[in-house]
């Protein structure tokens, strides 16, 4: 099965529909495949954000960010 080939199917296939009904079960759907995180991904963000809050951890402004990911 060629994953790009489905895409393009499904997409076209949405672009043609005129059911408001099938464009809410697919974005739901979607949706859910969205939320993937476990509870052990949520350990880790809390956790860092725990970090964060008590000053352990350095903090960048958006402006630092982006520059540091521009020079990647």
């Amino acid at each position: 099965m060629n994953i790009q080939l489905t895409k393009m199917e499904l997409i076209e296939m949405l672009l043609n529909t005129r059911k408001t009904s099938v464009l809410k079960k697919v974005k739901a759907v979607l949706e859910e495949d969205l939320d993937q995180l476990t509870a052990e991904d949520y350990q880790i963000i809390d956790a860092r954000r725990n970090r964060h809050l008590s000053g352990e951890s350095k903090s960048f402004s958006w402006e630092d960010a982006k520059q540091s990911i521009l020079k990647l």
